[in-house]
């Protein structure tokens, strides 16, 4: 009789545990359940037109041949199984895709009421090429606001030998040189203007000029602007004249429109005794610094005689 009584008791408290239960495991207001469409985003690629090449992840209820990845054909369309026509995805926001692979489902009686997720697993479709002097050149996508400067950024950065422009060709057309300079100064935020998916960022080298003869080292140097490339500064670059310079240098310049050099004569110790103005130089320039044949020559014999280096024995001629 004691076990009956206390089975008696125990049957309503075991249905009160079941029902809390039960009512605790049930969604509730405001939280998503796993059937429910989640939005597009954190773990997901960020909102945009999805476009052609794009690939979509589908999760549909109750349909596994649904419920995979697909990518959006070239035409901008997308093939899914049970459906003997493609639905058009290019141009909609992932929910509004969403929406019209729900609505095509119910209209072709698949299913009842269809329960649909759509997120975006890779775009392809929304290209910028960034080309040309940067340290990895490379072809991203535009998600979100993308910004000349974050571009340049995931190319690595410019090179040493970039030019003084970056130039911006838009999807649209439309064509933009930016001064690398003033981009980077800090003082003209808008030049860090806005890309748009299918635009080319391209950083041409910069132009040089060239220095030969009598210095310390000849070669090729950058020209990044007119006003600030001269015969003297080229010099520096250049680690300065050698022991034996003639008092003229030569510019060879070639003419516009033309394959022939003229040649421009330059009173080079005039220039450096600041008798005379600096001599600017435009991009593709030859300076040529002859060397003194007679008083490398005469250098030779005194440091034969004397024990001096070629360095003293130039200067003290140099100075008389």
């Amino acid at each position: 009789m004691k076990k009956l009584t206390l089975a008696v008791v125990m049957v309503p408290v075991l249905i009160s545990i079941a029902a809390t239960a039960q009512r605790l495991s049930s969604p509730q207001a405001g939280q998503v359940s796993p059937g429910m469409p989640v939005a597009i985003g954190g773990s997901n690629l960020p909102f945009q037109l999805i476009g052609a090449s794009d690939l979509v992840r589908l999760t549909v209820d109750d349909s596994p041949e649904l419920s995979q990845t697909f990518r959006v054909d070239q035409q901008g369309n997308l093939n899914l199984p049970l459906l003997n026509q493609s639905i058009h995805a290019a141009g909609l926001m992932p929910n509004a895709l969403r929406d019209e692979i729900a609505a095509t489902l119910k209209a072709r009686h698949l299913l009842v009421n269809p329960v649909v997720d759509v997120s975006v697993v890779e775009y392809r479709s929304r290209d910028v090429t960034i080309a040309g002097a940067v340290k990895t050149p490379m072809t991203i996508q535009e998600l979100g606001d993308l910004r000349v400067l974050n571009a340049i950024s995931q190319a690595g950065g410019l090179l040493p030998e970039a030019g003084p422009e970056i130039i911006v060709e838009q999807a649209k057309g439309s064509v933009q040189r930016i001064s690398v300079r003033e981009l980077f100064d800090g003082h003209h935020p808008q030049l860090n203007i806005a890309v748009s998916a299918g635009s080319q960022i391209r950083v041409p080298e910069c132009e040089q000029v060239f220095v030969v003869g009598d210095v310390k080292r000849p070669g090729a140097f950058p020209f990044q602007d007119m006003q600030d490339t001269t015969v003297l500064k080229l010099l520096a670059l250049s680690g300065g004249l050698d022991s034996f310079s003639r008092n003229t240098a030569y510019i060879y310049r070639t003419a516009p429109g033309s394959a022939q050099k003229t040649e421009i004569e330059v009173p080079l110790r005039r220039i450096l005794d600041r008798k005379s103005e600096d001599v600017q130089l435009v991009a593709n320039d030859i300076l040529y610094v002859p060397t003194n044949g007679k008083l490398k020559t005469s250098a030779s014999v005194v440091n034969h005689v004397t024990g001096m280096g070629n360095a003293a024995v130039s200067a003290a001629i140099w100075s008389h």
